[in-house]
């Protein structure tokens, strides 16, 4: 090959690479702020949601907006504390030999983060109910019972004594 040849095929591979790069480093960029906008858009979900079947007023939609906002803010420190410990729990039962006094200690941290989570949780719903009218508070009464009722939303989900998921029991 001549030189100049070999010139044009350098720049050209230089030009491609870069434009490859460019185009994955935005890629990652675009991809890492999307997954932001989903927490968001659930977070006004939820206040549209109480909004809605509450029939809140302006001044009780600012009060539940403040107490929504330090309820969430409280609640990710403590999903983030409890991914950490999830991780070190992983990693512990990964060695050739885990510890299991480590492992129980983790599982105590745990406990005690999810009872802080619940805490949480009944803080910002007794703090909403605060701000109800006697009728407002029926309604969300029901929706407490939805929510965190005896078995939870997650549990429908699953067939319990013989029933669907749907709670309809199987024809015998």
């Amino acid at each position: 090959m001549n030189y100049f040849l070999k010139y044009r095929f350098a720049i050209w591979s230089v030009i491609i690479l870069s434009v490859i790069i460019l185009s994955s480093v935005g890629t990652f960029f675009i991809l890492k702020t999307s997954h932001k906008e989903p927490e968001n858009k659930r977070f006004s979900q939820i206040m549209h949601f109480f909004k809605d079947e509450l029939k809140l007023t302006p001044e009780q939609e600012k009060i539940f907006s403040v107490s929504r906002h330090e309820f969430f803010r409280h609640s990710k420190t403590i999903f983030d504390s409890l991914e950490n410990k999830r991780q070190l729990m992983i990693l512990e039962m990964c060695k050739p030999k885990p510890d299991t006094l480590v492992l129980y200690q983790i599982a105590d941290q745990i406990g005690f983060l999810h009872a802080e989570l619940k805490r949480t949780s009944i803080k910002h719903l007794l703090n909403l109910r605060s701000i109800c009218t006697p009728e407002q508070v029926k309604k969300l009464n029901t929706i407490n019972g939805e929510l965190i009722g005896p078995e939870g939303p997650i549990s429908r989900m699953r067939p319990h004594n013989g029933q669907k998921p749907d709670g309809k029991r199987k024809p015998d």
